[in-house]
């Protein structure tokens, strides 16, 4: 099985109500847990690598999009949640 990449989990976290789920579900789990749970369904990324991308893509994405995960600065809410446990 070939692992998925941070853009790629970027894109499905954002786009795959199913995987928002199951992300959401990992990010309530102890910090030192999160990385073995986002392997286990596949994906594989450095902080720095879904990082880069959350800068590449933030400018491209609606205001909507943006406040998915409520208020808050996205990058520091999706790094705090998924990103800085890999």
């Amino acid at each position: 099985m070939r692992l998925k990449d941070a853009k790629r989990f970027f894109r499905d976290l954002m786009e795959d109500t199913t995987i928002r789920g199951k992300c959401i579900e990992i990010a309530m789990l102890p910090k030192r847990e999160r990385g073995m749970a986002l392997r286990a369904l596949g994906y594989s990324f450095t902080p720095k690598e879904l990082d880069d991308v959350l800068c590449r893509e933030f400018y491209l994405m609606t205001e909507e999009e943006r406040r998915l995960f409520g208020p808050g600065d996205l990058r520091d809410i999706v790094m705090g949640m998924w990103g800085n446990c890999m």
